[in-house]
């Protein structure tokens, strides 16, 4: 009896891109596990996509080295059956006491898009200047960038950390948060400041955000550089 064709592989009248998201799995590396969220894409010019082969495929490839190549192996997997497979992966990379938000963007080759978010201390330098003491809050700094190789996520983050007035500790004694709160007081710096210390830092950078959740305002402060709209200046 001859076998009846499955209904995703009837033809359609147009090219899509389709697949899963929010597909939160366990990644292995060495002895570190940590979740990570992923979205998995193919392109099709038939009726669905098999998702089941996607979820195969991360199954598969959730243990191993760096995440960059797991991904690739994802995609490797995927494309056997289906087509120009994209794979995006998020997670919470843990760096000391902090977290540093990652995600990964990968196909079976080319570029890898990365980006990245950080917390820090900002003080402010005009109440520096005026008061003698910069009123403080935290900020958060996003970075995108790409690269034809795999980058040191430790570095990054260390990078970054520079960036701010100072950096995020959890446990402090009384001597140390007042240690904390000397770094900062010592390193007024705007919200612009954590954007321009950035781009020092990553001048190969896509884009930054930076943003100041202040602590004597109602609105908060942001500060951005765009690659592209930099080329109109």
């Amino acid at each position: 009896m001859p076998h009846d064709p499955e209904l995703q592989d009837s033809p359609a009248d147009n090219v899509i891109d389709a697949g899963i998201c929010n597909l939160r799995v366990m990644y292995k590396c060495g002895q570190l596990s940590f979740p990570v969220c992923l979205t998995l894409t193919v392109r099709t010019n038939l009726r669905g996509v098999h998702m089941s082969r996607l979820v195969g495929a991360v199954l598969r490839n959730s243990q191993g080295g760096a995440i960059e190549d797991a991904l690739r192996s994802i995609c490797r997997d995927v494309n056997r059956t289906q087509k120009d497979c994209a794979v995006k992966c998020e997670f919470q990379y843990p760096v000391g006491d902090q977290f540093m938000g990652v995600s990964v963007e990968v196909e079976e080759s080319g570029p890898i898009k990365y980006g990245f978010s950080k917390d820090g201390i900002a003080a402010c330098p005009c109440s520096k200047m005026t008061c003698g003491i910069a009123h403080m809050q935290r900020a958060t700094l996003r970075l995108s960038l790409n690269s034809l190789q795999i980058i040191d996520f430790r570095d990054v983050s260390k990078k970054l950390d520079s960036c701010f007035s100072a950096s995020l500790t959890e446990h402090l004694k009384r001597d140390e948060e007042a240690a904390k709160i000397l770094d900062a007081q010592n390193a007024p710096r705007f919200v612009e400041d954590l954007v321009r210390e950035c781009l020092k830092l990553f001048p190969q950078a896509n884009r930054i955000e930076a943003q100041s959740y202040e602590s004597i305002h109602s609105h908060d402060a942001i500060a951005y550089w765009d690659r592209e709209r930099a080329k109109l200046f």
